[in-house]
């Protein structure tokens, strides 16, 4: 009996003793269940935004400019700001940039024309700035100056400081040699036609890119490239320099057309042929010179120096016609025979009005002219 009391009463301690076990588990149960619950990190798998594809842009159309050189209208520019966590694009209104740093892009304009300014690749009459097809280089030499920039004796009223450069240069056929002794200008133009109406002689200088750095005096531009001759015939170059012009062919002299206080002493030897004198040229009561015929082939290689240049400073004006022979020109009323500009490249109908407009009443030859390509 005593033993079997014994028995119930551990076995009621064990059960005791699980119940009360069960009792605190369930207890921590309800106490931690939650906290674990709420603590527990939640892990969000996000994907990249859809990429939204605008259609492309297309530039603003270029709003015309007064100047060649005015500044232009750049493409619209269209900006996207998008947000990290979402997919939306917000975009932001078409805005228009005008900045004076961005020009329209067109560096040539044509080759001639008083009615630009020199940054608009025309360089008044003396070429263009840049080299244009069937174009003659040219560059600007100051004789008062060496091949340094240094100042050397010149007199402005001595009419030998002048002519014993140009003579000399003319003796050595322009080569760079020659030239090179004086300084010269930073910019190279490239002309196509000679045709430069009565202007100031700073005009020269500036538009060869040292307008501050020479003065509008003693000053001389050269040219040279080898022609093409279109055409088989008999050719003489006709026209007057305000102060010096001169052209030779394969480094012969074939027109010197100065004023007349320097043209003996520059032609030297050289002697023009009739009509010489007959004819006013349009720069201040001066006469035209005729120059040597020359029988030239049709596709004949020929190379040209053409040379122009201001002695005293003040006032400058240039021209060059061809003529050939047994071709019957109008005549102008005082007889003088209607010539062609000597050019280079095919002249458009407004490249003619220019020159006409520069010229006023003088007239031109324009259905006859010859091109005189240039390699």
């Amino acid at each position: 009996m005593l033993r079997t009391r014994h028995r119930d009463s551990i076995i009621a301690s064990i059960l005791i003793s699980l119940l009360g076990i069960a009792l605190v588990c369930a207890l921590l149960a309800l106490v931690l269940l939650p906290v674990m619950i709420r603590e527990s990190p939640v892990i969000v798998i996000s994907h990249p935004p859809e990429r939204i594809d605008e259609p492309p842009v297309s530039p603003r159309p270029r709003v015309p400019s007064s100047t060649p050189s005015a500044p232009s209208m750049a493409p619209a520019a269209r900006v996207l700001i998008s947000s990290a966590p979402a997919a939306n694009t917000i975009e932001v209104p078409e805005m228009v940039f005008e900045s004076e740093f961005f020009g329209s892009g067109m560096d040539d304009f044509g080759s001639g024309g008083l009615d630009s300014g020199p940054g608009d690749g025309t360089a008044g009459g003396f070429g263009s700035t840049s080299a244009l097809p069937g174009s003659l280089e040219g560059s600007l030499y100051d004789f008062k100056r060496g091949a340094g920039g240094e100042s050397i004796a010149y007199q402005l009223s001595d009419r030998a400081a002048f002519v014993d450069r140009v003579t000399r240069l003319q003796r050595m056929n322009f080569s760079e040699a020659a030239l090179k002794r004086h300084f010269r200008a930073p910019k190279r133009l490239y002309l196509t036609r000679l045709a430069i109406p009565d202007s100031a002689a700073d005009v020269g200088p500036e538009f060869f890119g040292a307008k501050d750095s020479i003065e509008p005096s003693g000053w001389l531009a050269h040219y040279q490239g080898w022609i093409r001759v279109p055409k088989s015939g008999v050719y003489r170059f006709v026209g007057m320099g305000d102060d010096y012009l001169s052209v030779s062919l394969n480094g012969r002299i074939r027109l010197a057309a100065c004023w007349s206080d320097i043209q003996g002493d520059v032609a030297g030897r050289w002697q023009p042929t009739d009509p010489t004198g007959a004819h006013p040229s349009p720069f201040g009561g001066m006469r035209l010179v005729y120059g040597d015929w020359v029988k030239m082939r049709e596709g004949e290689r020929i190379e040209l120096d053409l040379a122009i240049g201001e002695r005293p400073g003040g006032r400058v004006g240039f021209l060059l016609m061809i003529e050939e022979r047994g071709v019957n020109y109008r005549k102008a009323a005082d007889g003088r025979p209607i010539l062609p500009l000597f050019t280079t490249a095919a002249m458009s109908p407004e490249e003619r009005a220019r020159v006409v407009g520069e010229f006023g009443t003088w007239e031109f030859e324009w259905d006859r002219m010859p091109v005189f390509g240039v390699e």
